[in-house]
C-alpha cells in the first residue's frame, strides 16, 4: 500500500516561544511542538525528565489500601505470593516487586506461569494447587489479574486476599479482590493512564518504602535504592510498547541511565549476547535487541529463564543464561518466519482476502508463543488489524495487533459473544474461542472494524518538518538526541529534504548502502547517509526527488560523525 507523506504543521507561535525560552535550534523547537507539548514548562520537563517529576503515588486509587495490607503481611510474617506473567513486562514487574519484598524481610515467593500449559493470568488452579499448599494468605498479581474473576472468587473461599496490580483494559465488572491498582480504572489520574505493568509495580514499591520508613522498618536493615530498579522498569516499559511520554518517559530515561552507568550482571551479559558494543544503550536497543530475547523465554520455553538472568549476580551463570536466551530467540525467529511466510504466500494467492479491512487467520497447532509477533509483521506489511490464531480440537488461541487508527481491544470486545476469553489494550489483544466459531469471529471482527474505522486506514509517514541539509549541525543532533527515549507517542524525529544528490555510494555489510549526499545549493560539505536493509537488486540512486530520514551521531571508538538514516524515498 502506498504510504502518504504528511508534514506536520505545529503552532508557529509556540515554536518561537519554545526556541526563545530554551535557546534551542528552531528545528528542535518544531519537534517539541509536534509532540503535543502545549507549554514552555512541559517542554522543559520533557527535556529534563527526573524522578522528582513523577506524580505522587497517593494519586493512584487503591494504593493506600494495598500498602496497608502488604505492610501488615510483612510485619506478621504472612506468606505472600507474587503472581506474574510470561512476557517482558510481567517478568520485570515480578522481579521488581519480589526483590523489594525480599529486601523488606517479607516471607515471599513468586510464580511465572507457562504460556502453553497454564495460559495468561491467575486461575482457580493456581489457588488450589499453588497458593493453598504453600500457605499463602496474600496474593499480589503483577501485569495481570483484571479478568481473573474465578480465581479471585476461589481465593476468597480460602480466606486468601488478592491485590491486583495490572494495566490492561478493564471490563465493566471487576473481580472481588481486596483492592485493585490499575491506571485504566475509572477515577484514576490521567498522568498515570499509560503505565505498563512494571510501572504500576514500581509505583507500589515507592509507596511501600515510604510506609515502611514511617514505622522505622528500615532501621538497621538498609533502605533499598529504588533508582536501582529502574533498569528493569525501562526494559518492561519499552518492551510493552506503551506511550513514552510523561511518567513512562521519566522511568525509561532513568532506567537507561542506570543500565549505562551500573548494569547488573544479567543485563550486562544480555547486552554482550545481543551484540551491543556501545557504552550507552537506547530505547531502540531495548525494543529490538534486549526485549525480544527476554520475551523469547516465555514464548519458546519458560519465562523463568529470563527471570533468572535478570536477577543473576554471578557473571559466569549470567553469560550462560544469556546465551540460552540467544538460542531461544533464534528458534523464535525461525518459527515466526516460517508461519509468517506461509501466511504471506497464501495471501498473495488470495487477493480477495486483502480486499477486507482486517486479517484473521488460523493454522493448525501454530506455535502460540510467536503469534503476536507474526500479527505485528502482518500489520506492518498490509497496514490493517491482524489476528493470528492457533487452532486445535481443544479450541483456538491467538494474538492480535492493530494500526494507530483503531482500538484493537474495543474491536475485539464487540465480538465478545463469540469468545471464551479476551484481554489487552489499544494496540494489542489476546483471545481464545471455540474452533468452530473462527468463521463467525472473522465476520464479526471485520464488521466491527468497518463500523469503527470509517475512512480507509491508509498508512502515513509523519514528517516533523522539511529542512535543507545546510541546517544540520552538531547542536541540532545533540538536542535531538536529548529528546530520547523514542517510542510510542515520541517517535524519533523524522525530516524531509528535496532534490538530494548522491555523490558516492557503496554497499557495506552486504545489505546496507553508505552514501555521500548533498543538495545543489548546499554550502556545507556532503553528508553521510545510510540506507539499511536494501533489496539485493536495488539500483544505485542518482538523485532522490525527496528523502525522509532521521538524524544521529554515528559513534565509532572516540570519534563521531553526523549521518542521515534513510527511512523512505
Amino acid at each position: 500500500m502506498q504510504m502518504q507523506w504528511k508534514i506536520l504543521q505545529p503552532d508557529r507561535t509556540l515554536v518561537r516561544e519554545i526556541q526563545q525560552r530554551l535557546q534551542c535550534h528552531p528545528i528542535t523547537a518544531t519537534v517539541l511542538a509536534n509532540r503535543q507539548i502545549g507549554s514552555i514548562d512541559e517542554a522543559q520537563h520533557f527535556i529534563q525528565p527526573g524522578l522528582d517529576k513523577l506524580p505522587a503515588p497517593a494519586t493512584l486509587k487503591g494504593l493506600e489500601r494495598a500498602v496497608e495490607r502488604i505492610v501488615h503481611a510483612i510485619r506478621a510474617k504472612e506468606r505472600i505470593l507474587v503472581f506474574g506473567d510470561y512476557d517482558a513486562d510481567g517478568i520485570t514487574a515480578t522481579s521488581v516487586l519480589y526483590n523489594f519484598l525480599l529486601s523488606a524481610g517479607a516471607d515471599v515467593f513468586y510464580h511465572l506461569p507457562h504460556r502453553a500449559q497454564e495460559g495468561y493470568g491467575l486461575k482457580p488452579v493456581h489457588i488450589t494447587q499453588l497458593a493453598v499448599p504453600k500457605r499463602a494468605s496474600l496474593i499480589i498479581t503483577v501485569d495481570c489479574g483484571s479478568s481473573s474473576f474465578e480465581a479471585v472468587a476461589t481465593a476468597n473461599k480460602f480466606n486468601i486476599d488478592v491485590i491486583i496490580t495490572d494495566h490492561h483494559n478493564l471490563d465493566k465488572n471487576l473481580p472481588l479482590a481486596f483492592t485493585i491498582l490499575n491506571p485504566k480504572m475509572e477515577g484514576q489520574p490521567d498522568a498515570l493512564f499509560d503505565l505498563a505493568g512494571v510501572g504500576v509495580a514500581f509505583y507500589l514499591i515507592i509507596a511501600l518504602r515510604s510506609a515502611l520508613r514511617s514505622i522505622g522498618w528500615w532501621n538497621g536493615r538498609g533502605e533499598p535504592n529504588l533508582k536501582a530498579y529502574c533498569d528493569l522498569v525501562a526494559i518492561g516499559t519499552v518492551a510493552d510498547m506503551v506511550s513514552l511520554k510523561g511518567v513512562n518517559r521519566v522511568l525509561t530515561r532513568t532506567g537507561l541511565d542506570q543500565i549505562c552507568n551500573a548494569p547488573r550482571p544479567g543485563i550486562q551479559a544480555l547486552l554482550a549476547a545481543s551484540g551491543i558494543q556501545h557504552h550507552c544503550i537506547s530505547s531502540e536497543d531495548i525494543a529490538f535487541k534486549l526485549a525480544p530475547r527476554v520475551n523469547a523465554a516465555g514464548r519458546m520455553a519458560h519465562a523463568q529463564l529470563a527471570f533468572d538472568l535478570l536477577n543473576s549476580i554471578d557473571e559466569e551463570s549470567a553469560n550462560t543464561l544469556a546465551q540460552d536466551l540467544n538460542l531461544l530467540n533464534r528458534h523464535r525467529q525461525e518459527t515466526e518466519n516460517r508461519i509468517y511466510q506461509y501466511i504471506v504466500d497464501n495471501l498473495d494467492r488470495r487477493p480477495d482476502f486483502l480486499s477486507r479491512k482486517t486479517i484473521v487467520l488460523a493454522g493448525t497447532d501454530w506455535h502460540q508463543g510467536v503469534l503476536g509477533v507474526v500479527a505485528a509483521k502482518l500489520v506492518a506489511r498490509y497496514h490493517r488489524p491482524a489476528i493470528v490464531l492457533s487452532a486445535s480440537d481443544d479450541g483456538a488461541k491467538g494474538s492480535g495487533r492493530s494500526v494507530p487508527q483503531l482500538d484493537m481491544y474495543a474491536a475485539v470486545e464487540r465480538c465478545a459473544h463469540l469468545l471464551q476469553t479476551f484481554g489487552g489494550h489499544r494496540m494489542a489483544a489476546g483471545l481464545s474461542l471455540r474452533t468452530e466459531n473462527i468463521g463467525q469471529f472473522q465476520t464479526a471482527f471485520e464488521n466491527a472494524v468497518t463500523e469503527m474505522s470509517g475512512s480507509p486506514m491508509i498508512p502515513e509517514l509523519e514528517i516533523d518538518c522539511e529542512i535543507d541539509l545546510d541546517q544540520i549541525n552538531g547542536q541540532l543532533i545533540d538536542e535531538l538526541e536529548n529528546l530520547s527515549p523514542f517510542g510510542m507517542d515520541n517517535p524519533q524525529p523524522l525530516f524531509m529534504a528535496r532534490d538530494v544528490r548522491v555523490m558516492k555510494a557503496a554497499i557495506v555489510g552486504q545489505h546496507h548502502r553508505r552514501m555521500q549526499v548533498c543538495q545543489p545549493h548546499q554550502v556545507a560539505m556532503p553528508m553521510t547517509a545510510m540506507q539499511f536493509n536494501i533489496p539485493p537488486d536495488a539500483p544505485r540512486p542518482g538523485t532522490f526527488e525527496r528523502l525522509a530520514f532521521h538524524l544521529q551521531w554515528n559513534r565509532y571508538r572516540s570519534k563521531k560523525e553526523a549521518q542521515l538514516v534513510v527511512e523512505a524515498w
